[in-house]
């Protein structure tokens, strides 16, 4: 098994710093492109199952990434539990 030495990593601070900028242009992108929620949601599974083909040599990196999105997702079904139909309905795009 792969070692994953994780003391080089950026925390969570940093990798938020580095990240967001890309983040924005990629949304600012679909903008402009008039990409529907549906749509992006598309593209960015495409491009988790692409990552994880390329972590496939790198299984605990890859177990991080996956407990990081279930985390993420998990985190999202917390809230909306919470304070019901903030959510965009299932099926409905928005501005739609």
């Amino acid at each position: 098994m792969t070692e994953i030495d994780t003391a080089h990593m950026a925390s969570d601070a940093e990798m938020e710093e580095n990240v967001r900028p890309l983040v924005n242009e990629i949304l600012e992108r679909f903008n402009q492109g008039g990409v529907s929620p549906s749509q992006a949601g598309l593209v960015i599974l495409g491009l988790i199952y692409r990552l994880m083909e390329v972590m496939h040599e790198a299984p605990e990196a890859r177990r991080f990434f996956i407990l990081a999105l279930i985390n993420l997702i998990n985190n999202y079904l917390a809230e909306e539990m919470e304070s019901p139909g903030t959510c965009v309905a299932a099926g409905k795009e928005e501005g739609t």
